[in-house]
């Protein structure tokens, strides 16, 4: 069987890129897919990647380089489709030839029914993600994380998901409660308690009556609050937030310019994570 050459655009929007749905009536009818189509007689990949978006979608795209390749056989055809690097550069975005298209995460589209040749450069996407992840200092991720909306506990003890062990979203809930000093009631700070929870998933005690593994991490607890104290004087939400304007509140506040703007927390959040990373690198 002839191998047609295809191209497909990984077209980055936000913290997700654009899936296509293939319409009813053609192969693979409603499976999901990056948009793109075949290789004309004398085009290169990224005039053709070019042509087909702007034919199928409407939009412009500047073209980046190739990303992934993939050779697969269907039963009517084999494709070898070579996923390209892509930003829309123009355009108005219109379904000229798919059933509906929307922008996603990597996890989204995991669990959507993506064609099988796509679907091995979703596991490709994952994979590199993951490792782009692991590979991020932890401090600059704490403070990633923080920005991106996570209350100040959850962005430390997300920031070391790979060393814990445990799933993302597991840890989001852990630390949920702890952001605004518990609760909002801005006693300790949330990136301090984040901090401990750390510590206690990395360096805990499992057996109750092991006093000197207790004793241990007593002081190992009480050793990052001092340093967390040295650099900040306390430990206590309202005590950290005493300088902003007006009267703290409970509930947790819009994420805006302005709150990065004022808000010291990502300084916090990034210095207990640093505390952390120290104690690693330390063994």
């Amino acid at each position: 069987m002839k191998t047609i050459e295809v191209v497909a655009a990984l077209i980055a929007f936000g913290g997700g890129f654009l899936a296509c749905q293939r319409p009813a009536h053609k192969a693979r009818g409603l499976l999901w897919e990056f948009p793109g189509g075949k290789v004309e007689p004398g085009e290169t990949k990224a005039e053709a990647i070019i042509r087909e978006c702007r034919e199928e979608l409407g939009l412009e795209l500047s073209v980046h380089g190739e990303y992934a390749d993939v050779t697969h056989a269907y039963p009517d055809l084999t494709v070898h489709l070579t996923l390209m690097n892509c930003s829309a550069a123009g355009g108005e975005m219109r379904l000229y030839e798919h059933a509906d298209a929307r922008v996603v995460t990597v996890r989204e589209a995991l669990l959507m029914p993506f064609c099988p040749a796509d679907q091995v450069f979703l596991r490709e996407i994952e994979r590199r993600n993951s490792e782009e992840r692991t590979n991020m200092d932890h401090v600059m991720k704490a403070g990633e994380l923080f920005v991106s909306g996570c209350n100040c506990a959850q962005a430390v003890v997300c920031a070391f998901a790979e060393e814990i062990g445990l799933p993302e979203e597991t840890l989001m809930k852990l630390a949920s409660s702890f952001g605004g000093g518990m609760g909002g009631m801005r006693e300790t700070c949330g990136a301090v308690t984040g901090m401990f929870m750390v510590a206690g998933l990395l360096w805990g005690y499992e057996k109750p009556g092991d006093d000197e593994v207790k004793k241990a991490h007593y002081a190992r607890i009480r050793s990052l609050a001092e340093s967390f104290k040295e650099k900040n004087d306390t430990l206590v939400c309202r005590e950290l937030l005493a300088s902003l304007p007006g009267k703290l509140k409970s509930d947790p506040s819009p994420r805006t310019a302005e709150y990065y703007k004022v808000r010291p927390c990502v300084r916090f959040v990034e210095h207990a994570a640093g505390l952390l990373e120290q104690l690693l690198n330390e063994g």
